[in-house]
């Protein structure tokens, strides 16, 4: 990397960690607090319309947001005519969402279905307005602006939460979630944003993007709806409670590595964009960024799934235990998922929308598969199926790296393993005092388990002068040579 462009990637990444940190603190904060006062069945109606939420976001995303970022030049019409078409497909969407919740509720057989869909699905109304604000404020590196309504969004929308849900409201709580989330979010962002409001639609400018956004907006709604759609035929074939648990340890497991890769792919996808015909330059960027992914991702994880048992009764309480084996698991499989995720964005990048494309379609084809071969054997089976789908996206999503600009599997395992052999001692030590149950209060469990996870980790990669700890050593130095 260029000095330039490293100094813009750390400013980045502190911001979207930020960013990312402080959303998914309050985010936990809420769900700890609503997993404490609501039921698992409550969780179950959510996890069944989320699905068809999902698909319809993708479709107002269409691709045409990633499109403008990624691209060097974007005039004013550019803007406008995404503006116009996002719009214009989300007022779609919402009418056929609209009229066809009450077929909705007749499938899943649960009452009141279509009232909660209809109100669910106002949010993609909403989330329409907000993307063109958020794309201008990507491609000037504003990113102390998108963590500052980020997180002030998550931040009212779950002050509404709780309070509805201690007044009684139940699932109510959940519905209005992530409707109030994106009403916050767009208001902010036309409050600070810099874009005029204009109704403008060029033609040639959506034809220009439309070939990369077409290949991207299937893409991404394939890649976003494997896990609601689980959850939806998890819906149709067991309870609401087992469903309640099912989504709950999937929301949950899939949150240390969603966190971080939305915090290194948010800068990457403006940052790398400009070195992307720099095949050196890139390729190296791309093994530093993966080796710093590893480096967070995967000590979290595994750490994660150390303190599963008592973290979930502590925090959630003794109604949430059937969800600790499927959270351990899914957990595991959410890393697999943020290197895979991490390799179609940097081929996204490169304008490879379409390897994007085919990496999806097999990654739904083959969870469809084994969703089909496991749906009648539990739950755990069933995520067990998902993180072997999870596996085998990785690889071919390493193999289409090594082919389009040689970040091969071989590379990246070289880049990967050392986090992972490190990060699986330090689990294996300190799950020693939850398995001899050396301690009885689960609180004062999770915190020796953490603190000792910690110390390996950390004192194992300085013991190693880890190139990536090593640095961000370095980076502390100099923060307190500057104070001081």
């Amino acid at each position: 990397m260029s000095e330039n462009t490293k100094n813009i990637t750390i400013k980045g990444l502190f911001w979207n960690a930020l960013d990312r940190f402080g959303n998914q603190a309050i985010v936990t904060i809420v769900g700890i607090i609503t997993a404490r006062i609501l039921l698992p069945e409550d969780f179950g109606v959510v996890a069944v319309l989320m699905i068809f939420s999902i698909i319809a976001t993708a479709f107002v995303d269409s691709g045409l947001a990633t499109s403008l970022v990624r691209s060097k030049v974007v005039e004013e019409k550019d803007y406008s005519t995404m503006f116009v078409f996002n719009l214009a497909i989300s007022v779609v969407l919402y009418f056929i969402l609209f009229f066809s919740a009450p077929l909705i509720e007749k499938y899943n057989e649960i009452e009141g279905l279509t009232l909660y869909s209809r109100v669910l699905f106002l949010q993609i109304i909403v989330h329409s307005f907000g993307i063109v604000q958020y794309v201008k404020i990507l491609k000037r590196f504003q990113f102390q602006l998108t963590a500052r309504v980020n997180v002030l969004s998550i931040l009212f929308a779950g002050i509404l939460v709780i309070a509805i849900a201690l007044m009684g409201y139940g699932v109510w709580a959940l519905l209005l979630q992530p409707v109030f989330y994106s009403l916050f979010r767009t208001i902010m962002l036309w409050m600070w944003g810099d874009w005029k409001f204009n109704l403008t639609f060029s033609p040639d400018s959506l034809k220009n993007h439309f070939s990369f956004s077409l290949s991207f907006m299937v893409s991404n709604m394939l890649g976003k709806v494997l896990s609601p759609f689980y959850s939806f035929f998890i819906g149709k074939h067991y309870s609401l409670d087992d469903t309640g648990y099912y989504f709950t340890g999937n929301k949950w497991g899939e949150t240390p590595g969603q966190t971080i890769t939305a915090i290194i792919q948010g800068t990457t996808l403006s940052t790398l964009t400009p070195i992307q015909d720099d095949k050196p330059r890139f390729l190296n960027a791309s093994r530093k960024t993966m080796s710093s992914l590893a480096f967070i991702l995967v000590p979290i994880s595994f750490l994660a799934i150390c303190v599963a048992k008592p973290g979930f009764i502590f925090f959630l309480t003794d109604t949430w235990i059937p969800s600790v084996l499927l959270f351990q698991i899914l957990c595991f499989a959410g890393i697999f998922t943020s290197i895979t995720d991490l390799n179609v964005n940097f081929l996204n990048i490169k304008g490879r929308s379409k390897f994007f494309l085919s990496l999806e379609i097999i990654k739904v084809t083959s969870a469809l598969l084994l969703l089909y071969f496991t749906i009648e054997h539990g739950l755990t089976t069933i995520a067990v199926g998902l993180l072997t789908v999870r596996i085998i996206c990785y690889i071919i999503a390493g193999i289409m790296s090594g082919k389009v600009y040689g970040y091969n599997l071989m590379l990246q395992l070289k880049d990967l393993l050392p986090s992972v052999i490190i990060s699986a001692i330090a689990a294996a030590v300190a799950y020693l005092p939850l398995h001899y149950n050396l301690l009885q209060h689960n609180l004062a469990l999770v915190i020796v388990q953490s603190i000792i996870f910690a110390i390996i980790y950390i004192g194992i990669n300085h013991i190693m002068k880890n190139h990536i700890w090593m640095e961000i050593l370095s980076l502390l130095k100099k923060k307190l040579v500057k104070r001081s």
